[in-house]
């Protein structure tokens, strides 16, 4: 019923919306390069506040409608050239030419939207960095995570092919917010074996902001946020499409996935659907056993964009099955054994069928987004419900033994004023409603309900060369855990044996944020933040009580403990020139009370003939520093170098040890070189691309931890822009670990079963745009 109203709630808030009486404003004008003056067909200009972009055409001219009398962020951007960002007063400017400068280094986003309002990355004070959906699509992975584990500062708890979970500079599980779409995803990701339900393919571009940002997003942001942001709208007068196909050998992954969008008038709508399926992978020494999965995803959106800015109605459908992988191997043989004792036989190994272990997760979210321009105002609303089903299978492939059914309700409402041309004030308030119910006939958290609020406050000053900015924000949030008691049987019953005692615990903090950015020049650029964190524990750190089959371990909770806290001081130099762009990022994290498990004295727990180690959750001060490099150089416009490295040092202050899941010393070297085409010909920028990854060992480890030998990887790839009809099809050809190296991956949790990553893989990948539909009036 609850479900019901939610729906109706949002489909009213759209209809109002659209309702708005809309005017005419226009802007067009040219994109021409500012050294030889020649028009930019093909170049895009892009509005962030309204989602909605354009490109120029064949005499490099473009036009926008529908334009509110407000001043708004303007990106243009064109392969090849710097992107020229400005913000424009659209109530008295209807005409602008852009002149771009070309540049050898390769064009990056600039615009960011994971602060309070869109901004120029390089006037935000806080680490962003955008990747681009060319980025998504032509780096060969199995999941969303998996395609941005290379950013540097980021990396991936993974649980065999499919299950990867993001850290961001050593910070993981729920000290990481996700947003999709502008809301953001729930679904029990304190587990280690629980990933991201999104849709790889349903990302237009991604912001990872590194660092607290709880002034923003409350808590469990403490660590950083991942904004997944949705595909610009379809051009007005529009029907377009994509088809992305990818095939990889090593586990015979194949993905596919299809969109059609299009914009009458601005009546803008879009639907996507992708299939995935995977075999088990194989690693330089074996086929992994039940290591495959199959995906399968949906989503629809409806809205409008106008003068008044824009109001987009989402829902999306993500369902997964996979493969658990648990290591259990004959003891003379070393075979991997099913879960009835049989031993299992290569060919039974390499099989795309699944057995259990396994997981079966579905998804289900439907959100609104609505951001109204009132002249130099904006007021964003998000409103959001998703239900996530989870269920863990370890004995049967027909009764699930670990079943969470958890409703969420997310709403977000942020107001900005603009004063004068340089003073931006922003206030906000957010809020989170949680109901989980355990349907399983094993438990490992109790059912719960939790109510989450927040409100913040934040004000940006920006002279010529130099920004300021601070901000203050409240939470509070309430958790109420329910008691349960089993019978002889392990039932649930009225009363018996107490697995779970009812509690209600009251967590508050206040956080805040301070940053400037300075302008040397053109060319050189600083920025300086200082933010303090907050993070309330989450229902498995207070309150488990339960083997996790996923986790070969049983899992003991802590009412008791506190919110974590966190003071972090992050700085950042960046340098760019026509041939060369290099950024230095150095961070300092202190964390009060950060939380973590240990298994004391050897403790252990027999279930079902079986004893597991015993985890009991507790906590104590920790420290986190480290620093990422990236080198970019273009010597010639056709040879590109690109280096990376990241380095995250952790230890926990209380023990005088190791903080767990810390990635090791990571560099990449990378050559790329592209061939100069003639404009006519079909064939657009082929290019070459050889890269080196290098993990160094991980020695400084927690005691439940083990090291990591470090290894080096070598990887290749080619492909090209096709021109096919007034088309651009994109293919791409991938080598990834192409020496077959071992090597074991120090967040990979099959490291501890003896189990290597995996090995060469060749990935081929192909998407082709079309165009269904485009009317001669722009």
């Amino acid at each position: 019923m609850k479900r019901n109203k939610f729906f109706l709630i949002l489909f009213f808030f759209t209809l109002l919306t659209t309702s708005v009486i809309y005017g005419q404003n226009v802007l067009s004008g040219h994109v021409i390069d500012k050294e030889t003056g020649e028009v930019l067909p093909g170049a895009t200009v892009f509005v962030p506040d309204l989602k909605a972009g354009t490109s120029t055409d064949k005499d490099g001219k473009y036009t926008f409608r529908n334009l509110p009398g407000s001043s708004l962020v303007i990106q243009v951007s064109h392969i090849g050239y710097k992107a020229e960002i400005v913000t424009l007063d659209l109530s008295k400017t209807h005409t602008r030419d852009f002149q771009l400068i070309p540049s050898a280094i390769e064009v990056k986003e600039i615009v960011v939207t994971g602060n309070a309002l869109s901004s120029d990355n390089d006037r935000s004070s806080f680490s962003i960095t955008p990747i681009s959906k060319n980025q998504l699509l032509t780096v060969p992975s199995t999941n969303l995570i998996n395609s941005i584990s290379t950013v540097p500062g980021v990396s991936e708890i993974t649980t065999g092919g499919e299950i990867s979970k993001p850290v961001i500079r050593g910070l993981g599980y729920n000290r990481i917010v996700t947003l999709n779409e502008g809301v953001r995803q729930e679904g029990n990701q304190w587990g280690d074996e629980h990933g991201i339900e999104i849709d790889q393919f349903s990302a237009d571009r991604i912001e990872v902001l590194k660092g607290p940002a709880s002034l923003f997003y409350g808590s469990d942001a403490m660590g950083g946020v991942i904004n997944i942001l949705e595909q610009t709208p379809a051009k007005m007068g529009s029907i377009d499409g994509e088809w992305i196909s990818q095939f990889s050998t090593n586990d015979r992954l194949f993905s596919n996935s299809a969109m059609v969008e299009g914009n009458q008038n601005g009546w803008i709508w879009r639907a996507r659907g992708t299939y995935k399926t995977a075999a088990s992978y194989h690693t330089p020494m074996e086929w992994v056993y039940n290591s495959g999965f199959n995906e399968k995803n949906f989503s629809l959106m409806a809205g409008v964009i106008k003068k008044w800015g824009y109001s987009h109605l989402h829902f999306s459908s993500f369902n997964t099955k996979i493969g658990m992988v648990d290591g259990t191997r004959d003891s003379t043989t070393n075979q991997f054994i099913d879960y009835q004792g049989n031993i299992v036989s290569e060919e039974h190994a390499k099989r795309r069928s699944i057995d259990v272990p396994f997981q079966e997760v579905s998804h289900n979210k439907i959100s609104s987004v609505t951001n109204l321009l009132i002249k130099d105002n904006q007021l964003k609303i998000s409103l959001g419900y998703q239900w996530n089903n989870r269920k863990e299978f370890g004995e049967t492939p027909d009764n699930p033994g670990l079943f969470f059914h958890l409703d969420t309700w997310t709403y977000d409402v942020r107001y900005t004023r603009l004063l004068g041309k340089s003073l931006e004030l922003v206030g906000g308030v957010s809020g989170m409603t949680q109901i989980n119910r355990n349907k399983g006939i094993e438990f490992l958290i109790p059912d719960y309900d939790l109510q989450d609020w927040g409100g913040f406050v934040y004000a940006k000053k920006t002279w010529e060369r130099f920004t300021f900015n601070m901000g203050l924000r409240y939470d509070s949030r309430q958790v109420k855990a329910y008691s349960l008691y089993l019978d002889t049987l392990g039932n649930p019953a009225l009363s018996g044996d107490t697995l779970f005692r009812s509690f209600s615990r009251d967590f508050s903090a206040f956080t805040g944020s301070t940053g400037m950015t300075f302008k040397l020049n053109k060319e050189i650029h600083f920025k300086f933040n200082v933010g303090r964190g907050f993070r309330a524990p989450n229902i498995s750190e207070l309150s488990a009580n339960g083997l996790h089959e996923g986790t070969f371990r049983y899992e003991i909770g802590n009412p008791g403990l506190n919110p974590e806290t966190s003071l972090q001081i992050d700085g950042e130099i960046s340098w760019d020139n026509k041939y060369l762009s290099m950024v230095f990022n150095g961070f300092y994290n202190i964390i009060n009370n950060f939380i973590y498990y240990r298994n004391i004295n050897g403790e252990e727990k027999e279930v079902n003939g079986v004893w597991y180690p015993v985890y009991r959750y507790v906590q104590g001060n920790s420290l986190l520093k480290g620093f990422e490099f990236e080198l970019d150089v273009h010597p010639v416009d056709a040879l590109h170098f690109d280096n990376n490295i990241d380095y995250v040092w952790g230890e926990n202050l209380s023990m005088g040890a190791a903080l767990p899941f810390i990635p090791a010393l990571h560099l990449t070297d990378q050559v790329k070189w592209t061939f100069k085409t003639r404009k006519t010909s079909a064939i657009k920028n082929p290019y070459i691309q050889l890269e080196l990854e290098t993990h160094f060992y991980q020695g400084r480890v927690d005691v439940f931890e083990t090291v990591t030998p470090g290894y080096v990887l070598l990887n290749c790839s080619i492909g090209s822009k096709l021109k096919v009809q007034k088309q651009l099809w994109t293919w791409y050809i991938s080598g990834t670990n192409l020496l077959d190296t071992k090597y074991y991956d120090h967040l990979s949790r099959l490291k501890e079963v003896g189990i290597y990553n995996m090995g060469r893989r060749i990935t081929l990948g192909l998407v082709i745009p079309f165009g269904l539909y485009h009317s001669d009036k722009d």
